[in-house]
């Protein structure tokens, strides 16, 4: 079988051969290595920081903030409809620093540091943190499957990539609950190859913790029951996971589950009957006729399901989002027939990945199936796997909400782990190779930097013309109200411009990517412009500009609504 470990100093450092089971290596940081870690990290930092300062609140990230500031003032209560129906308690977070700047302006205390605290920029700060947590994360994912050099070209796709910057200096919960899942497969794996109760512990606390970012990622309770049987049944002797320490781990798992949501979720009527639930679906309404759950004191807290109760009403009527909308095709989710698009997730992936990332994550794949033990498959790369592939295809077959590659962010920050794999034995690879994978990452920092320090629309360069990416995708993808402020400067040095007009006006116009497509509702559409004539120039990357002759108006029908 070819060598399965990163690097060949790493054999020679370690004592052990190629041969040697994943799960017995030791794991060892260089000092060069450590050092280069440093250099990314604080590249990361930077680089976050000033995308972070560049784009202009999104539309999510003061509801995420208004949600955040309820829970640090210890109010869980979901008080405002379809606004904190899939907040988290995980947004206290980026709460934090907004209420810190105020309390430093109240009492007079460093005003320079404080007004930046209290803008909404300051808020982006924790998730910032977060991300460097992630770039930490891949590195040792990757330092533990291949080696060091591929831990640290595994920590630069990471660093490098233009989703996972987009979305990770932004005060929304997308960066934390990719941090959550990879972090808890990342201890789960640590529990599987060493069933300590020490072991269990802490990927149980880190389960659990992963809980108030996302509700979805309950998800990953099925990805480790699934990873707890598998190495039951093929597990060759001597058998370290017994049923017992399984079954053990299911306890203290589900102890941290209970005891985080109601620490989270500030034991709000934690132990109300099911029966004293005002739900507002079907599903939980039918839970609560049920003859034993009926009048059975749910130990979690009132806001908990609540969240769920709300999320399942809104995916079933499609309110809290707009028309669903892929290669130039729209649909509406609060239609009865409405149909989610399968393949959304694999075109946003097409289009909003790099081509280099995506060739050395496929190249990597290629690796991991060539050389990987079934057995060392388990409990490495194919936890990664499963997880993203459980993510990809639940939200691409059953949820209403395709809004964003966001959703999958957790899946992308594992392509950097899997891409790693193609830098396994460097030092041995021939100069083609080491040429072809240097092209690949200088091809994958330059395609980041022509939109730098625009993150959200990054398109790869299958869009030839930039002016024409919303024919492709829109919303989160391409137009999140990141560009306010360049609108509005813009708009200040061409007073003749006409934005967002709700009918046809000649001249100049500007129009947002989510109008002209028809994403917004129940705004008037703007599709006529589409229709009829080309962008003439960007303004940003989500927003267009089309010059309509005064002879085109008088004829014009009044735009749809």
């Amino acid at each position: 079988m070819p060598p399965v470990l990163g690097e060949e100093s790493n054999r020679a450092h370690d004592g052990q051969s190629a041969a040697t089971p994943v799960s017995q290596r030791r794991r060892r940081i260089s000092r060069s290595s450590a050092i280069c870690l440093t250099v990314l990290l604080v590249c990361s930092a930077v680089l976050d920081v000033i995308v972070g300062l560049n784009a202009s609140t999104t539309t999510d990230e003061l509801h995420h903030l208004l949600y955040g500031g309820q829970i640090l003032h210890l109010d869980a209560d979901r008080l405002i409809p379809n606004y904190c129906n899939s907040q988290m308690p995980i947004s206290a977070l980026n709460a934090a620093p907004q209420l810190l700047g105020h309390y430093m302006q109240s009492h007079h205390l460093l005003p320079k540091l404080a007004w930046p605290l209290y803008r909404n920029r300051g808020a982006r700060i924790p998730t910032i943190l977060a991300t460097l947590v992630l770039s930490l994360l891949v590195f040792f994912w990757a330092l533990d499957l291949y080696g060091e050099v591929p831990a640290l070209a595994a920590c630069l796709l990471c660093t490098l990539s233009p989703n996972l910057i987009a979305h990770g200096t932004l005060a929304t919960t997308d960066m934390y609950f990719t941090v959550g899942v990879v972090a808890s497969l990342f201890f789960v794996r640590r529990y599987l190859l060493q069933p300590t109760w020490q072991n269990a512990v802490v990927a149980g606390l880190v389960l659990a913790l992963a809980q108030i970012a996302k509700a979805f990622a309950i998800f990953l309770y099925g990805v480790v029951l699934l990873g707890l049987l598998v190495v039951l049944l093929r597990q060759a002797p001597p058998r370290l996971l017994t049923l017992k320490r399984a079954f053990l781990f299911a306890v203290i798992a589900a102890g941290w589950f209970v005891a985080v949501i109601n620490v989270a979720f500030v034991f709000d009527r934690t132990f109300t009957p099911l029966s004293a639930y005002h739900f507002e679906t079907a599903s939980f309404n039918r839970l609560q006729q049920m003859p034993l759950l009926g009048h059975m004191a749910v130990p979690l807290p009132y806001p908990y399901l609540q969240g769920l109760d709300f999320m399942k009403r809104d995916e079933e009527a499609g309110q809290t989002f707009g028309n669903i909308y892929l290669l130039g095709e729209l649909r509406d989710p609060s239609s009865p027939t409405f149909r989610p698009f399968k393949s959304y997730y694999l075109v946003a992936w097409f289009y909003k990945e790099p081509i280099a990332l995506q060739i050395l994550f496929l190249w990597g794949l290629f690796w991991v199936f060539r050389n990987r033990r079934f057995a060392d498959l388990i409990t490495g790369e194919g936890l990664l796997l499963t997880a993203a592939m459980i993510l990809v295809v639940w939200l691409s077959f059953f949820s209403k909400a395709q809004i964003g590659i966001r959703h999958i962010l957790p899946a992308l920050a594992m392509e950097t782990i899997i891409a790693g794999a193609v830098f396994s034995n460097f030092a041995r690879k021939s100069w083609p190779q080491k040429a072809l994978l240097g092209i690949l990452v200088l091809w994958l920092a330059g395609s980041v930097a022509s939109y730098y320090p625009q993150m959200i629309p990054y398109m790869n360069e299958w869009v030839h013309d930039r002016r024409y990416a919303y024919k492709i995708l829109a919303d989160s993808n391409l137009d999140w109200g990141q560009e306010n402020a360049i609108v509005d400067e813009f708009l200040r040095r061409n007073s003749d411009v006409v934005l967002n007009p709700p009918r046809p006006v000649a001249g100049r116009v500007l129009v947002r990517v989510n109008l002209l497509t028809g994403v917004e509702k129940p705004a008037p559409s703007a599709a006529y412009l589409d229709k009829q004539y080309r962008p003439v120039a960007m303004v940003g990357y989500a927003h267009l500009l089309f010059e309509v002759p005064a002879s085109d108006v008088v004829a014009a029908p009044p735009p749809p609504h």
